[in-house]
């Protein structure tokens, strides 16, 4: 299986696959697309490594660019399809198509459940299990804190799996598989679980996210988009540095979210 990722060297552009990609990365300040930040592309399909904090699609709101509005940009485009959604607060891989065939064929392979779709997160609290999976049934929609799942007559089938990375006190990071694609599915089944995603201000714990910006001088959700495996081929986005530092700072004997101090 071939791997694409954003350091793969330029010498590769002879890799005579289905699909090629571009990864970069967005300024949460000035977001703009440059030419020094793409890997890979064909006449179909791009990848984007997508910062924190900058939505897909803004819907009525145009106070701020969304990320199809900087792609459009980039390449003159009046139209630019994302064939799946990040939310705002995740980073990590996020495919587009160039035109609506790329498009269909594309949106068809997520809803077959034939796209391998992995992530990486930062939950609150020790996870006991090394490995295992989360079936809880949920919404297809945006919810709240209160009620992740949704209301009874609206849940659909859901399945979550999840291998434990690393874990204290205060923190575990879990490699998370998604099998369905429900909206929000890894933020709910985390909350559920009683682990929720460390910064999530919809379902997770507020006085634990506020202690996180106090002490670490992090104010972004802890999931990632880690890897997608489409077509025969694999796109990564390297995980962000940020995980594994906080994970090591969360073992130091000092004072740590959730503390009395």
């Amino acid at each position: 299986m071939k791997r694409w990722s954003r350091n793969r060297s330029s010498a590769s552009t002879e890799h005579r696959g289905f699909l090629f990609w571009i990864g970069f990365y967005i300024s949460e300040r000035v977001p703009e697309l440059t030419s020094d930040k793409i890997i890979f592309k064909n006449s179909d399909f791009v990848a984007i490594d997508k910062g924190t904090n900058i939505s897909i699609h803004n819907g009525e709101d145009t106070s701020e660019d969304d990320l199809i509005a900087i792609v459009q940009r980039f390449y003159g485009l009046k139209t630019i399809f994302p064939v799946h959604r990040l939310d705002k607060e995740t980073t990590g891989v996020q495919i587009f198509a160039f035109n609506q065939d790329a498009a269909r064929l594309v949106s068809a392979e997520f809803q077959n459940r034939s796209v391998k779709k992995n992530y990486h997160a930062l939950v609150s609290g020790p996870v006991g299990a090394k490995s295992g999976g989360w079936n809880w049934s949920l919404t297809d929609k945006s919810e709240g804190r209160r009620s992740p799942a949704g209301a009874s007559k609206d849940r659909v089938v859901c399945e979550t799996r999840f291998e434990r990375i690393d874990t204290s006190k205060y923190f575990s990071h879990l490699n998370l598989q998604l099998i369905t694609g429900r909206t929000h599915q890894i933020r709910k089944h985390a909350a559920l679980a009683g682990h929720a995603v460390v910064g999530d201000a919809r379902y997770g714990d507020s006085r634990l996210n506020r202690r996180i910006v106090k002490i670490y001088s992090e104010s972004r959700m802890f999931l990632h988009c880690h890897r997608i495996e489409i077509f025969g081929e694999t796109i990564i986005s390297p995980l962000p540095e940020v995980f594994s530092s906080v994970m090591m700072r969360s073992k130091m004997p000092t004072p740590i979210a959730g503390s009395n101090e």
